[in-house]
């Protein structure tokens, strides 16, 4: 650079300082795109503190405004087979033949190395976490079914000791639950964790957190018993104990037999889980303010079973419920809607059905020329308008449900037989990131 170039750019540079800062904030809340916007703020500690400030947070992501926009897939959960040369591989008893690692996307906010949960957390146990079972997560929190042998499990009073721990990324600390006793089949149940963001502002702001816990939170499980009928149990950090559990019972015949994936999809103040029944697929639907539970049937297995994948719930970018249907095989996702449930005239609400609103067609990066020559693709889950496919030659991808746009990425050796139960898509907050970021400078 020479001297006039120089110059000039140290007089832009002093204009740009001496903006008011009222100035400043306008070109910033006018940034195109939440990820150069982030570029801005890690400029200078100026433009951090007033992109890291509540009020501009608020006007950058009103309520209810910009919620796809606000939230990204950062990489996904998933069990690593360990052996005696993998760095992460440590002696004990028993000795860890698996370790959750995560595993993250392309350009992802954790950077590209892959890594195992523990090493998310400095103080806490790392075999207490490499044996852990991620369900669910939500919003940079991850909940996980701890292993029974380094837990202090077990049995107490008579009944199976389950202990669960909220796993908090951005703030580095694992909040480890109180006993769940129970006959909980765990791998049958479902799961959901909600932030302060998900609850009403009031409530959280009321309720002040119980000791030992960093952020506010509520677990919810809707528990398949090896005992008896399924039943709801709900924990909140700013109460000390699990609430009683609740009995759930079912209009349809048969009830449930169990939930098809462990993590729920949130969508305008209901938590929704896919469960199985004896033929047609259902949703279970939960109000998160009152708890009431009611039902959805998705569709009849005869109309998908030959020519798609299992029907997958998500949430579109308004917000309204979706239901995704990957062809097999084939590069065909069909994504459909709900018709609204229309009152007859007795009062009753009809059934509701899905409608096929839009089909995508999905682009792989480059031709897929090997063998067989048909592609079967399988969906691992979808978050933020992001899919998680595998292939029949175990290449991974992420694709965008809007374009169909697909890009691949590496699967490292160990992670054998990824499927929708093993897999849990860790998505994240761009406010929560620069505010857990930015706040440190």
């Amino acid at each position: 650079m020479d001297r006039s170039a120089a110059t000039q750019a140290e007089a832009e540079a002093e204009a740009v300082s001496t903006l008011p800062e009222d100035a400043v904030r306008e070109i910033l809340l006018r940034v195109q795109g939440t990820a150069a916007l982030f570029r801005c703020a890690v400029m200078c500690k100026r433009w951090s503190h007033l992109v890291a400030d509540a009020s501009f947070l608020r006007r950058r992501w009103p309520d209810g405004h910009g919620a796809s926009a606000s939230r990204f897939v950062a990489g996904f959960f998933a069990p690593k087979r360990l052996d005696r040369t993998d760095p992460d591989f440590r002696t004990g008893d028993p000795i860890p033949m698996f370790a959750t690692f995560f595993v993250p996307t392309p350009r992802s906010a954790f950077g590209p190395r892959r890594r195992s949960l523990a090493s998310f957390f400095r103080d806490a146990d790392a075999r207490l976490l490499d044996g852990a079972v991620p369900l669910t997560a939500r919003r940079g929190l991850l909940l996980v079914h701890l292993s029974p042998e380094v837990a202090s499990a077990g049995y107490q009073h008579g009944k199976p000791v389950v202990r669960l721990a909220v796993c908090n990324l951005l703030a580095g600390v694992c909040d480890v639950l109180p006993p769940l006793y129970g006959h909980l089949n765990f791998s049958e149940s479902g799961y959901a964790v909600l932030t302060g963001a998900d609850c009403s502002s009031s409530s959280a702001e009321q309720q002040p957190l119980q000791p030992g816990y960093s952020t506010f939170f509520k677990v919810l499980i809707i528990a398949t018993m090896y005992v008896g009928p399924p039943s709801l149990y709900t924990f909140s950090s700013s109460e000390s104990m699990w609430s009683k559990p609740v009995n759930l019972t079912f209009d349809n015949v048969g009830g449930i037999r169990g939930c098809k994936h462990s993590d729920a999809i949130v969508s305008r103040g209901r938590v929704h889980w896919s469960v199985r029944n004896w033929y047609p697929d259902y949703s279970l639907d939960m109000d998160m303010g009152t708890f009431h539970i009611s039902q959805t049937m998705i569709m009849d297995r005869t109309t998908y079973m030959e020519t798609n994948e299992d029907p997958q719930l998500a949430v579109a970018s308004n917000g309204t419920p979706l239901v995704l249907l990957l062809s097999r095989p084939g590069l065909e996702l069909k994504i459909c809607t709900q018709e609204d449930g229309k009152k007859s005239d007795d009062g009753v609400v009809a059934e509701a059905r899905w409608l096929t609103t839009r089909t995508v067609e999905l682009k792989p990066p480059r031709q897929i020329t090997r063998r067989p020559t048909k592609i079967y693709l399988r969906l691992l889950g979808e978050k933020s308008g992001t899919m998680l496919l595998k292939d029949s030659q175990r290449q991974i991808y992420i694709a965008d449900v809007e374009t169909g746009v697909m890009e691949q990425f590496e699967l490292p050796d160990g992670f054998d037989g990824l499927n929708r139960q093993k897999v849990v898509l860790f998505e994240m907050d761009w406010l929560a990131l620069f505010v857990s970021r930015l706040g440190k400078w």
